[in-house]
């Protein structure tokens, strides 16, 4: 009989352990609520005295009128503007860490290097990382260096979490290159081809051409492999060409082809080619890109902007304009910011700044820093404005960092809080 009482009080203690351990929230899903502060939705409008309610990373619900999950975290953001994480759309972020030291991003030994992914250079552990985050970065498109006429595959990569697989949203998003004096040979005194813009557009023609072919013959062999007698008509499998592989889903239609192009004669020849070639291009930097705008947006080309380049520091962009951002704006051109390297972390938004001075709308730079990078980028279902379902990336500023120089006061990235500085903190 006391045996029999002993398991039925052990069964009854491990029943109430259960009961304990699964009715309580366990640490990574316990929800999260912004509570107050002005939502900058960016394509659903603004909600003033919002609600955010965060669970398992991802926005669970975001209205006006919305009840707090129990047990929820509450971040208080009365009289802040809560937006959508920013995405600085081309860094070298995490593939280098000092300019003067160690540059995993340019493969500067041959002008066609396509095949090679910043994804294999990429630090997460780069001290810089959380530099970008302090600044309301919570995305990157980490590139290739410019230089090479086809420099290699882009990634996108959440700026949140210490392993990269889980920081990945696009392992390639784009393969990128160069028009114009920048890729041309890194040496005079050792000149190599291409060596002048003829040479520039001559390889970069037949390179897509040859990785058309390469398509073709692929398709031709896949389609002798499944007939009725495939083993005596498939033949050898055509070999294996890296390079010329990495472009196929740029001729399939798949990825785009990212040409960095300053002078307006570049510009036109990245246009020409995308025609010819049938591909999908986006233009990088376009100093120029104001004087073609009507042409760009009749193609629905993109444009990403860099810091600096619309200066005319260099020869390419003498006669570039602070209005670009605007003018190619009203025409209708999809436009996006970027950083360009680690040298301009600080840039970002005061380029933006600068552009909203020049005529860009407060509310048209804030979409070119979120949903404008995460369509041209295909995550918008992911990233790029605040709505249910959607990653839960947001940052909190004390007022509008288009407008003033302010300094964000939290960061969240996948739903966790990876920067709080002065906002109070409260249990339910």
């Amino acid at each position: 009989m006391q045996t029999r009482l002993k398991k039925l009080a052990l069964g009854f203690i491990g029943l109430a352990f259960c009961l304990l351990l699964f009715g309580r929230l366990l640490p990574g899903d316990r929800p999260i609520a912004i509570r107050g502060g002005r939502v900058y939705t960016v394509t659903r409008g603004i909600l003033d005295n919002g609600i955010i309610i965060i669970r398992n990373g991802r926005i669970q619900d975001i209205g006006t009128d919305l009840a707090i999950p129990p047990g929820a975290r509450i971040i208080e953001a009365a009289g802040s503007l809560i937006f959508p994480g920013f995405i600085d759309t081309g860094t070298n972020l995490g593939t280098v860490e000092l300019e003067t030291v160690e540059k995993d991003d340019d493969e500067a030994t041959s002008p066609l290097t396509p095949q090679l992914k910043t994804l294999d250079a990429f630090n997460p552990e780069s001290r810089l990382i959380p530099e970008a985050r302090d600044l309301g970065i919570t995305s990157a498109l980490v590139a290739p260096a410019r230089g090479n006429l086809l420099s290699g595959q882009s990634a996108l990569i959440h700026l949140g979490g210490s392993d990269v697989s889980d920081m990945v949203m696009r392992s390639v998003a784009a393969v990128h290159g160069s028009l114009g004096d920048v890729s041309k040979p890194r040496s005079k005194q050792n000149p190599a081809y291409p060596y002048t813009r003829m040479g520039e557009a001559a390889l970069l023609r037949q390179t897509l051409a040859d990785a058309r072919y390469c398509l073709d013959q692929a398709l031709e062999f896949e389609k002798k492999r499944k007939g009725a007698q495939a083993d005596a008509k498939a033949g050898p499998q055509p070999p294996v060409q890296p390079l010329l592989q990495a472009l196929v889903p740029v001729v399939k239609g798949e990825l785009p082809l990212v040409i960095t192009a300053n002078r307006l004669d570049d510009i036109l020849t990245a246009l020409r080619i995308a025609q010819e070639s049938g591909i999908r291009i986006i233009i990088n930097e376009g100093a120029h890109a104001w004087r073609i705008r009507d042409r760009l947006a009749a193609l629905k080309v993109p444009v990403i902007l860099r810091p600096r380049v619309d200066f005319g520091l260099t020869v390419e962009t003498e006669g570039a304009r602070h209005e670009n951002a605007a003018l190619l704006q009203e025409a209708g051109v999809k436009i996006a910011f970027q950083t360009g390297s680690i040298q301009n972390l600080g840039d970002l938004l005061s380029q933006v700044r600068v552009a909203v001075e020049y005529g860009l709308a407060p509310d048209d730079a804030l979409r070119a820093l979120t949903i404008n990078p995460a369509e041209i980028f295909g995550v918008a279902d992911q990233i790029g404005s605040l709505e249910k379902g959607k990653s839960a990336d947001i940052v909190i500023f004390p007022g509008n960092p288009v407008l003033s120089s302010v300094r964000v006061s939290t960061v969240i990235i996948k739903g966790e809080v990876v920067r709080e500085q002065g906002g109070k903190e409260v249990s339910p």
